[in-house]
């Protein structure tokens, strides 16, 4: 993806968290309603992506589990307190 067409996302977010915030600062003056305006087109800029690029998080196609781990040794029978 090139540059510009970072960028132009970039302002789109931007615009569609400014514009609505602003409005509704400008028209109510109340914190109480321009904070949950900041919020929800947070999230809903958050979601505007390009066609080729994906910011969410995926899984892996291998599904592979680490199993390096040290988790086979203990053995109930055995004594694990230290006194």
């Amino acid at each position: 993806m090139t540059i510009n067409v970072q960028k132009g996302l970039i302002l789109i977010k931007v615009m569609v968290v400014a514009i609505p915030s602003y409005a509704a600062a400008l028209l109510t003056e109340k914190v109480t309603i321009v904070v949950p305006t900041i919020a929800m087109f947070m999230l809903i800029a958050n979601s505007i992506e390009s066609g080729l690029l994906s910011n969410r998080n995926r899984l892996d196609d291998d599904g592979a589990i680490d199993d390096e781990g040290d988790g086979g040794d203990f053995d109930p029978g055995e004594d694990a307190g230290g006194a």
